[in-house]
């Protein structure tokens, strides 16, 4: 139904939005795809509601997935729970709003990740509890605003060709 023709204006403004935020997420996953092919890895955008990754890297005979996070504002959503604290690898893309800017790359293991976002999580439960004399405990959103992902992850794809290199430690 159109706006302003009996239909819900709100359902329209919310469907637009939805379909940008589908469109801005694909959009960071195949420039990831296109910043590991740069680099020589190979790489292949996943499709699907359920998948387990959004990019998949591979060189030789080793193969990662990556979990991919895109916006064009001062956050990234990144699920209905804490990043798990291991060497799985996360792309946050910025898409600033002026398209003649580039995109920015963070590149994080989850364990990074869950180390940046657990003092926000543990703040907020800690208000909560404060508030309402109990723990939170229904399902969630978890975030993490621009500012707090640190510049040493900017660009920091070296942690890609660490894992796929077979190496325990990564450096940018």
């Amino acid at each position: 139904m159109v706006a302003g023709r009996g239909g819900d204006a709100g359902a329209v403004d919310r469907s637009s939005r939805q379909a940008r935020k589908h469109t801005i997420g694909l959009a960071g996953e195949f420039l990831v795809a296109g910043e590991l092919l740069r680099r020589g890895i190979m790489a292949a955008v996943t499709y699907g509601n359920a998948k387990n990754a959004d990019v998949l890297a591979a060189r030789g005979d080793r193969a990662t997935n990556l979990e991919v996070k895109t916006t064009s504002e001062g956050k990234w959503v990144l699920g209905g729970r804490l990043p798990e604290s291991s060497r799985s690898l996360w792309v946050l893309v910025y898409l600033p709003a002026a398209e003649a800017e580039a995109p920015e790359y963070f590149v994080l293991t989850g364990a990074e990740l869950r180390q940046i976002v657990l003092p926000q999580h543990d703040a907020y439960n800690e208000r909560y509890r404060q508030k309402h004399g109990k723990d939170y405990s229904a399902a969630g959103v978890v975030s993490v605003r621009r500012e707090l992902v640190g510049s040493q992850h900017k660009g920091a794809w070296g942690k890609v060709d660490a894992l796929l290199e077979g190496r325990a430690s990564f450096h940018a």
